[in-house]
């Protein structure tokens, strides 16, 4: 009898280590089987939210994502009035008894502007080819409004009469890519190369222009009341901006070059422009901005037969100099009225500095409007 105990307590014993084998196989199987589980996706990283936008007369700021469309339009106005001489104010009386007419400097100049108004509509299309570079299209009308003060006679401070001429025509038309070279959290750097070509109209006439000597006749305009520059330019720029948290900043350089004279003998001056600004965005889809712009353009190079009279505005050398402007505006998103891919923006400024090659009409004023849409 103990000799079968013994036996089946061996028994018992010895299939012990087969179930725990067994236990530690299926163990291993099923850590094995969680194993070849898929695992979970990984959430992508939340896209960075796009830089506040900035101000609107600026170029090569703001460019679309890759494979978008924004289009966009511009309305602005402005004025000029009053002269200068570098620096200085004169007066229309001190201009036609001391300034000589440049074809015949023995004759003073007897035609002095009083007054410009412009008006411009401008049509953008830019399209964001890849997500750092993007091109833009420019064209669109511009309309200029003259007031002039004819003198009477040779020589004297006599008032004849007035004049009120207008020209208007389509701009030039400007094609140019951005690129962008530096992207970080903050900071990025975009530069750009743009073409002009001659589409608006540099040989716009004055209809019924009354002359210092009474007599009534249809002249060339002045070349700043053209409205195109019949010439082909070339326009570099570079733009650096950064933003953090509601605050944004930026600087910007575009240049305009004409390759060379246009057909009717002349080319403007080299145009430089410089622009800082800084920005304060008060909710998402509001944003204000507060804009410096500086300006530097060279006399007109050589002249147009066609433009002539005692006039001060037919001295090609009476053209370009320095100023300095401050803008203000803002923008706001369509979203808060349900339209997201919508924009309205503003801005408005006048000169605090200007150094004129003069006698010169000069700016007092200017204003933008866009709206842009995202397609």
């Amino acid at each position: 009898m103990k000799k079968g105990r013994h036996f089946l307590h061996a028994r018992i014993f010895a299939r012990r280590p087969i179930a725990g084998a067994a236990l530690t196989l299926f163990a291993l199987g099923a850590h094995a089987a969680e194993l070849k589980k898929p695992a979970a996706p990984v959430p992508a990283p939340a896209a960075p939210p796009a830089p506040p936008p900035g101000p609107i007369g600026l170029f090569g700021v703001d460019m679309p994502a890759a494979g978008k469309l924004v289009v966009s339009l511009t309305p602005s106005i402005g004025n000029l009035s009053g002269i200068k001489m570098g620096t200085r104010n004169v007066s229309n009386e001190y201009i036609v008894s001391t300034v000589p007419f440049f074809l015949n400097p023995t004759q003073p100049v007897r035609i002095v502007p009083q007054n410009i108004a412009f008006r411009t509509q401008i049509l953008g299309l830019s399209y964001g080819v890849t997500k750092d570079f993007n091109v833009v299209l420019n064209a669109g009308m511009v309309e200029k409004s003259l007031d002039t003060l004819v003198f009477a006679g040779a020589r004297g401070v006599m008032p004849l009469a007035r004049n009120y001429p207008t020209t208007a025509s389509i701009s030039d038309f400007a094609l140019s890519g951005v690129y962008r070279v530096y992207q970080d959290d903050v900071n990025r750097v975009q530069v750009s190369l743009g073409f002009s070509f001659p589409t608006g109209t540099n040989t716009a006439t004055f209809n019924n222009f009354i002359l210092p000597n009474g007599t009534v006749q249809n002249v060339r305009g002045f070349y700043g009341m053209q409205i195109g520059t019949g010439t082909f330019d070339i326009m570099p720029g570079v733009v650096y901006a950064g933003y953090l948290g509601p605050w944004s900043w930026g600087a910007s350089y575009r240049g305009r070059f004409p390759l060379g004279p246009n057909p009717q003998g002349y080319l403007w001056g080299d145009l430089h422009e410089l622009n800082g600004w800084g920005g304060y965005s008060w909710t998402p889809g509001f944003t204000t901005t507060l804009r410096a712009s500086a300006s530097l353009q060279g006399q007109i190079r050589g002249w147009d037969p066609e433009i002539r009279g005692a006039a001060v505005p037919t001295n090609p050398l009476f053209y370009g100099g320095q100023r300095i402007e401050l803008f203000g505006g803002g923008t706001v998103s369509g979203k808060f009225v349900g339209y997201d891919n919508w924009s309205f923006g503003v801005e408005a400024g006048l000169p605090i500095y200007q150094n004129l090659n003069g006698p010169q009409i000069m700016k007092n004023w200017q204003a933008n409007m866009q709206i842009k849409v995202k397609i």
